[in-house]
């Protein structure tokens, strides 16, 4: 059985991890990662899962420079039998077989546009994954884990690098759409993080 998406990407962010988090053109993310836990290896503000997804988020940002979902399936799944199976495209199908003569890149083509060989074949959610034109990630946390505290905590450290590197790929304004009836507590929940204090840390980068 193929291992899924996310855990080689977990794998790859470890590997990252073991260095450091080093990035030639953009140190400071490593010094604003690492501030993350102490230095007995436990977390100082965040959970484990959340500087896990913090980590992981930062590493496709910068080590894989954001790519579409598709290349990354493309890179960790060459090979092109494997490749259809990580996406549930039936290997099976006459058709797909027969457009797989094609090439890859002409049957993703045709799965943009053919709507009754999606129906056919039930693969509605690849489609919408296909047609995205930038893109778009989802941070699986379980209920309560904390996804109000990672999506500050990813503002804040893009602000960081963004104070630090002006002319660098990180955003310096952020939208964020939350619940109406939990908004209020989810403030409070962010309020009572010191985010300034990894502004503050990223000042102190040389």
């Amino acid at each position: 059985m193929l291992d899924p998406l996310f855990k080689k990407i977990s794998e790859e962010t470890v590997v990252w991890k073991k260095k450091n988090y080093f990035h030639k053109d953009y140190p400071a993310i490593s010094e604003i990662l690492r501030f993350a836990t102490l230095e007995d290896g436990s977390p100082r503000y965040l959970r484990h899962a959340q500087i896990i997804a913090l980590e992981t988020y930062w590493y496709l940002r910068l080590i894989e420079n954001t790519p579409h979902i598709i290349d990354l399936y493309n890179k960790y799944y060459p090979d092109e039998i494997e490749f259809l199976e990580v996406l549930g495209i039936p290997t099976k199908s006459k058709k797909i077989l027969q457009i797989m003569l094609k090439g890859k890149d002409k049957m993703l083509d045709i799965l943009k546009d053919d709507q009754r060989l999606i129906k056919e074949l039930k693969l509605e959610a690849l489609h919408e994954t296909l047609t995205l034109n930038y893109p778009s990630y989802i941070l699986a946390l379980a209920m309560g884990a904390g996804k109000t505290i990672l999506i500050g905590s990813i503002i804040a450290t893009e602000f960081a690098c963004s104070l630090e590197y002006s002319k660098g790929p990180f955003i310096r304004n952020a939208l964020v759409f939350a619940p109406g009836k939990t908004i209020i507590e989810s403030l409070k929940q962010l309020s009572d993080i010191p985010f300034e204090k990894i502004l503050h840390k990223k000042r102190r980068v040389p």
